[in-house]
C-alpha cells in the first residue's frame, strides 16, 4: 500500500473515477511547523541497506501535504494527503470529480468515499498495515536502483528507479525520496503512453486529529464483501 501507493495513486487513478454533513475538504491540522530549507548535511544512501534505513524513517510519521499530478505536462488531478501512524487519507479531484480514500489501519478498514454521491465503499483489512507510508520489503522486492541525488524546493533527495510492470507494457517509476524524512516528494511514472508526474509540496508536520480518518455522519456505506457474496444471489431454476 505504501510508498508505492502514495506515489502512484494519483497517477494511476486520475482517469477513473447530517442533517447531511458534507465531507471536510481540508481536515484541520493542529499546530503548524515548517521544515528547514535545505538538508545538505544528510548522507545519501549508497546501498540497499542504507536505502532501507532511509525508507524506514517514514514509518509512523504524522504529516500533511498537497499533491499535483501532470500527464504529459498537463495538470490532471490535485489532492491532499494526511498520514498518521497506521492511518491515511487522500483527497483527490480529477476532471471535476472528488474522491476520498481513507485507510484506517487502527480499525482495520478502508473506504473509497464519493462526496458528491454521499456514498462510501468499505473494505475490511485482513491485517493492520505495517505502515501507510510503505511496505519497505515490497518496494525492495522491485529491485530499486539508486541513480543519484536531487534537491527539490530545498529538500535533498535520493533518486531511485524501478519497474512495476513489464508486460504487456513496461511501466517504470522514478521516485525522489526526501533524505530527512524518507518521504517521496516527486514521483514519475513512465510507460509507452507517456509520462505522468506527481509532486508533493507544502509539507506540514503538525498534529493531525484522529477525526480526519473518519467518514462524515450520514454517509451511506456499502460493504465490498457483500457485493461479492454469492450466497445472496437468487438460486437458478
Amino acid at each position: 500500500m505504501g510508498l508505492i501507493l502514495i506515489g502512484v495513486v494519483m497517477s494511476a487513478g486520475c482517469a477513473d473515477k447530517a442533517e447531511q454533513e458534507q465531507a471536510p475538504s481540508a481536515p484541520a491540522v493542529e499546530v503548524t511547523t515548517t521544515q528547514p530549507s535545505t538538508d545538505e548535511t544528510l548522507t545519501a544512501p549508497t546501498s540497499n541497506e542504507s536505502l532501507i534505513d532511509l525508507l524506514g524513517k517514514a514509518k509512523g510519521i504524522s504529516v500533511k501535504y498537497d499533491m499535483v499530478t501532470t500527464d504529459n505536462g498537463e495538470i490532471v488531478s490535485t489532492g491532499t494527503a494526511w498520514l498518521k501512524g497506521n492511518n491515511m487519507r487522500i483527497d483527490t479531484t480529477a476532471e471535476g470529480q472528488a474522491m476520498v480514500m481513507i485507510v484506517n489501519g487502527d480499525d482495520r478498514v478502508s473506504y473509497m468515499y464519493q462526496p458528491d454521491e454521499n456514498m462510501a465503499l468499505k473494505t475490511v483489512l485482513d491485517k493492520v498495515p505495517e505502515s501507510v507510508t510503505g511496505d519497505v520489503e515490497a518496494l525492495m522486492n522491485l529491485n530499486p536502483t539508486i541513480i543519484g541525488t536531487e534537491t527539490i524546493d530545498g529538500m535533498r533527495c535520493t533518486v531511485i528507479e524501478y519497474v512495476v510492470m513489464e508486460k504487456p507494457e513496461e511501466v517504470k517509476i522514478k521516485q525522489c525520496i526526501w533524505l530527512k524524512y524518507g518521504l517521496p516528494v516527486q514521483v514519475e511514472m513512465t510507460s509507452p503512453s507517456g509520462t505522468s508526474r506527481t509532486e508533493m509540496k507544502n509539507f506540514d508536520f503538525g498534529r493531525i486529529s484522529d477525526t480526519t480518518f473518519e467518514l462524515p455522519a450520514g454517509v451511506e456505506i456499502k460493504n465490498l464483501s457483500d457485493m461479492f457474496d454469492m450466497s445472496t444471489l437468487p438460486d437458478e431454476a
